[in-house]
């Protein structure tokens, strides 16, 4: 908010000293001309005139001045009529407003607000009268000595009676502070009652949740009874003494009580808590009725609040616009000796009037402060509103949440007890068809014993027929089992001689391979000794070549220093021409002898590669020789191992064979307890001889994966010299 005129001197013109302020200037409204009283002497006792003083390039700023003046009293024209409204409205029941609670603040604001408007107008009005006088040709003409001017006395009236009117508007702010703080309050209140509604409507969702637990629980206990009695009817029909009857009729009234107790109870139950729920529906509707009861309230009281605000901000323009025309008239254009003049005049009343501007300006700061302060208290309200306003509308969906929990459980409640009904239904008829099965079948078990009891008396005759021959099968099988015993041990033997031919066989083929190995090993070390002979005659003749390359490159550096040498003087060239010839023999010679060393190299070369390829052919041939005996000798060990896989597969189906045998001999006396242990010694025996054909089984294949090993160790060194 920007403050007019503030820190602003009252003269017309600035940077002058308080004696240079003129006191007054008046305006003609008719030629715009400026009316200056001229004045000699410091206490005004001389003589004054008046000058007329055309005023130029001014005139659109007198124009704007004197359009703002009008429409300030056009509307405090209309603000004192409908001030007078309401003041006559108000004047006659003002002992009953205060009876009233919230009324009589309003009804005091507005009369004293209309007081002071009522003092604004007088004020204005005496200044029009004031202005006409002085405006007349008399009053211009002569105006008295040492009386103030018509500006000063406006001044002066305006600024005394400015000071209750800003003093009643701080008044009104506090009262406006103080409704806002008991809005607060109430506001606070109400978010205490929602709390409190939305923790009970919490504890009743839990409890809620709880008794439908129990209900659940007591479901299952009631289904699992029912299976247990249909369980206990199924292992009824088993029993069939004509005692049982008595005690499943016991079983099923017993198993009936419970049930009928525990239905009637969940009825009594479903029937407290339909009370209850609907004890609570009548509380939340009461509750929201109040809620809803209070936040109208507060709405309305904080719509006038606002427009109580909106009031105050209209008045406070309208003064900031009286004290800014008041400005305006008094800053009026004068010229130096003019303001001089007057200055001397105002010079006694400059401090009362600076004093009583400074002091408006104070209040009119602190004023705007309080408006800002109430801005914000307003925004917080109506935040905090918004803030109520949804925790309501969370309570009010919490309590529609409830409301259809509660219509669940009640159509949960009522699917119980139609499937509470129906299943005692079916399980009457059950027990029903149960008791009509139990007596068919105790009928039926009764010809089924006398019909079990014919056929076991002649299995008895059977059977004492059948032990007469098992006595004479139990001789026959015996004779049969120590020729079985011996063709056993014949067996074992030949297994054990077999073990042994393996072992042997087994240990000269390995000392064969570790031969075979060391073979090969010596054969590649004479392969890279040879190679690393003939790598280091080749890098010492390489040497060589390159020293020769050396002198020769030696040589022609010299020749051409020569040829250089040749060309700087005439007496020399017989000298060069021998020396040229020199050194012409000597390169021929060098080029001899580089022949002959390079055809000696060459000869060695095809000497050492000669040789290293006959011993390559010797070594691949020694090589061909060891793959055929390796060959010949894994034959061997092959044909080895065919033959006692078919051994081993023979004596298996022969083991099969006895085994079969041995099974059915057993299933054929193990009534016959004697020979037991003949039995058992047979089964340990041929235990025996499994586990001995396994150990040879596994030899085998360990023999077969050496083989294999060293195949594979053999296969690289036969692709090696390839």
């Amino acid at each position: 908010m920007r403050v007019p005129n503030q820190g602003r001197r009252p003269g017309g013109i600035r940077g002058t000293s308080p004696a240079q302020r003129q006191p007054s200037v008046v305006v003609a409204p008719e030629d715009g001309t400026l009316f200056i009283p001229n004045s000699s002497g410091p206490s005004g006792a001389g003589r004054s005139s008046v000058r007329h003083l055309p005023v130029v390039g001014h005139a659109p700023q007198l124009k704007r001045a004197n359009r703002s003046i009008q429409q300030l009293k056009d509307a405090l024209e209309d603000t004192s009529s409908t001030v007078e409204r309401g003041s006559t409205a108000h004047t006659k029941p003002v002992v009953t407003a205060m009876e009233q609670g919230c009324g009589t603040n309003q009804a005091l604001q507005e009369l004293q607000h209309s007081h002071a408007v009522n003092q604004l107008k007088a004020l204005l009005r005496e200044q029009e009268s004031k202005a006409n006088e002085e405006f007349s040709p008399r009053r211009l003409r002569k105006p008295p000595t040492g009386i103030p001017t018509y500006a000063e006395e406006n001044n002066m009236v305006t600024l005394n009676n400015i000071v209750p009117i800003v003093h009643d508007q701080s008044q009104y702010i506090q009262r406006l502070e103080a409704e806002v703080k008991f809005c607060k309050e109430e506001m606070l209140e109400v978010k205490q009652r929602i709390r409190v509604v939305v923790h009970e409507n919490d504890e009743l969702h839990q409890l809620l949740k709880s008794k439908i637990l129990e209900q659940t629980a007591k479901e299952q206990a009631v289904f699992d009874a029912s299976e247990n009695l249909n369980e206990v009817l199924v292992h009824g029909k088993d029993q069939s003494h004509g005692h049982q009857e008595d005690t499943n009729q016991t079983q099923l009234n017993v198993l009936r009580q419970p049930v009928m107790a525990s239905s009637e109870r969940e009825a009594s139950e479903l029937h407290k808590w339909q009370l209850e729920l609907e004890r609570l529906k009548l509380l939340y509707d009461a509750r929201t009725e109040t809620l809803e009861a209070q936040t109208v309230s507060l709405r309305k009281d904080l719509s006038e609040a606002q427009k109580n605000c909106e009031d105050l901000r209209g008045r406070l323009r309208h003064q900031e616009s009286l004290l800014a025309a008041s400005s305006n008239n008094r800053a009026g254009g004068l010229c130096l000796k003019c303001a001089q003049h007057e200055a001397v005049l105002a010079q006694t009343h400059n401090n009362v009037h600076v004093q009583a501007i400074e002091r408006v300006t104070k209040e009119r700061d602190e004023l705007m402060s309080a408006l800002v302060v109430l801005r914000k208290n307003l925004k917080d309200m109506q935040h905090r509103e918004c803030k109520a306003y949804e925790q309501v509308k969370q309570a009010v969906v919490m309590t529609e949440e409830a409301n259809l929990e509660k219509t669940i459980a009640l159509i949960q409640c009522e699917q119980l007890k139609s499937e509470l009904e129906r299943k005692k239904e079916r399980l009457e008829r059950e027990v029903a068809v149960q008791q009509e099965k139990m007596a068919n079948e105790k009928q039926n078990v009764r010809d089924e014993m006398s019909k079990e009891r014919e056929e076991l008396s002649s299995k008895m005759t059977t059977l004492l027929q059948n032990v007469a021959e098992r006595d004479a099968l139990l001789e026959r099988l015996t004779r049969e089992k120590k020729s079985i015993a011996s063709q056993l041990e014949e067996a074992l033997k030949q297994l054990s001689s077999k073990d042994i031919e393996v072992t042997e066989v087994s240990a000269e083929m390995r000392y064969q391979l570790n031969q075979a190995k060391l073979r090969k090993d010596e054969a590649e070390k004479e392969f890279r000794e040879h190679r690393a002979k003939m790598m280091r005659e080749l890098e010492l003749k390489d040497q060589e070549i390159e020293k020769l390359g050396f002198e020769l490159s030696d040589n022609k550096q010299r020749l051409e220093h020569v040829q250089q040498d040749a060309t700087g003087a005439k007496d020399e060239c017989l000298r060069l021409t021998e020396l040229l010839g020199k050194s012409e023999r000597q390169l021929h010679l060098t080029r001899l002898e580089r022949d002959g060393i390079q055809q000696s190299l060459s000869s060695d070369a095809r000497a050492l590669a000669s040789q290293a390829q006959q011993r390559e052919q010797e070594l691949t041939q020694k090589m061909q020789q060891m793959a055929a005996q390796h060959g010949s000798t894994v034959n061997e060990i092959d044909s080895l191992l065919t033959s006692q896989n078919a051994l081993i597969a023979k004596l298996k189906d022969e083991c099969r064979t006895l085994a079969v045998k041995l099974e059915e001999v057993a299933e054929k006396n193990r009534q016959v307890t004697p020979f037991g242990t003949l039995n058992s010694f047979i089964f340990f025996k041929y235990t025996a001889y499994l586990r001995g054909a396994d150990v040879l089984k596994h030899c085998i294949n360990e023999v077969g994966a050496v083989i294999g090993a060293d195949r594979f160790c053999d296969f690289p060194t036969e692709v090696s010299p390839l």
